[in-house]
């Protein structure tokens, strides 16, 4: 009986320090990065599927439009194309 008592004591104190290196590798990587990229300020944005710390880009400086433009091609009456045509008419 003793050999089983010893032995389920290191099964759990794995367990333990597995469940505790997960918690650790899981602050590590996501919580302490994410909180660093949150204090940095409004002009950055934490990106978590690629677990980056993004600065926030507007699109007018990506498309070099200005900003009140309105968006080209949401008129379907002025669409153009071969399934332009074959659309039915309401």
């Amino acid at each position: 009986m003793k050999s089983n008592i010893r032995r389920l004591q290191i099964i759990f104190f794995a367990i333990f320090l597995a469940g505790s290196g997960g918690v650790l590798a899981y602050h590590y990587f996501w919580v302490w990065p994410k909180a660093r990229c949150d204090a940095r300020g409004e002009g950055y944005a934490w990106a978590g599927r690629w677990m980056k710390c993004a600065t926030v880009v507007p699109i007018e400086r990506l498309t070099m439009r200005p900003a009140n433009v309105p968006a080209i091609n949401t008129d379907p009456s002025k669409m153009e194309g071969p399934r332009a045509q074959q659309a039915p008419k309401k």
